[in-house]
């Protein structure tokens, strides 16, 4: 059963367990989309000098960090994220950088504690899909935005980690059946069509969509660390330790038969300005 299957507070309860557990792993360089896709997300919502963000789903701070860069002294943002333990990577990181116009808070994306029309960008990177109710989430972080700013919401498309995501999923099924989801969560989101339904469906306005393609090199590892560091972690968990063992090397064994070096993941940014 994936997270958005469950009752909304056991789901909650789930995320930010799996998080909390993914957090070591999130900085690792095999998980080289959070960085990629943070800043591609932050330059396409348009982040300028002086502007007030809120960052849903912020982990580690992929996005709030370059946004809060783009910001300067004059700006400020305000990441948000279920889990506590990556919200104190997101600290440490800002520290490092002599960050100080960046705070990082434990809340929910379907209810940021942020008064309406109080920021000008309203960021949420691959964690949309996380709500119960998408159309319902999207609404409330419309009405944060003042009027003339920007939602920016970015999704997996088609293919995320491919195909070694399926790989891993197949590697998962064969151990324990029950635990090979029918569908992941981010497949919620992964159409153009679908997006766009969310967004009308939450008054907002049509967003502008553009799609990107990653290609990643594969080695070693990479894929298991991946798993380690992101919402699979789950799924290690559910299987123990011994099964986890025995998903990692089929899944190394498969990799390696079929020769896979590459990672395929598609993108989609979406982005809607509210009428002033």
């Amino acid at each position: 059963m994936t997270a958005p299957e469950l009752p909304a507070k056991t789901a909650r309860a789930v995320v930010r367990a799996t998080f909390n557990a993914a957090a070591d792993h999130f900085d690792d360089p095999a998980l080289f989309f959070w960085d990629h896709i943070g800043r591609r997300t932050v330059d396409f919502a348009g982040v300028r000098r002086g502007d007030r963000v809120l960052d849903v789903c912020c982990g580690t701070g992929a996005s709030a960090i370059p946004a809060a860069r783009r910001a300067g002294r004059a700006g400020h943002v305000t990441g948000v994220d279920l889990a506590e333990l990556p919200l104190a990577r997101a600290r440490a990181k800002a520290d490092a950088a002599g960050l100080h116009n960046v705070e990082f808070v434990a809340g929910d994306l379907t209810a940021p504690d942020v008064p309406a029309e109080s920021v000008d960008v309203v960021l949420c990177v691959l964690g949309m899909y996380f709500a119960e109710d998408v159309p319902d989430a999207l609404a409330g972080l419309w009405r944060t935005l003042r009027p003339g700013g920007t939602l920016a919401v970015t999704t997996w498309g088609r293919r995320a980690l491919e195909p070694v995501n399926t790989m891993y999923l197949d590697a998962v099924g064969e151990r324990c059946p029950r635990l090979r989801p029918d569908a992941v969560s981010w497949e919620r989101l992964n159409e153009p069509e679908t997006l766009r339904a969310a967004f009308a469906a939450a008054g907002v306005a049509r967003p502008t969509l553009v799609h990107e393609t990653l290609l990643h090199p594969l080695s070693g590892n990479d894929f298991w660390t991946i798993v380690l560091g992101s919402g699979y972690r789950l799924l290690v968990e559910l299987l123990g330790p011994m099964g986890a063992a025995e998903v990692r090397e089929r899944l190394g064994e498969r990799v390696v038969a079929e020769r896979v070096h590459t990672l395929t993941s598609d993108v989609i940014y979406a982005r809607s300005r509210k009428p002033r």
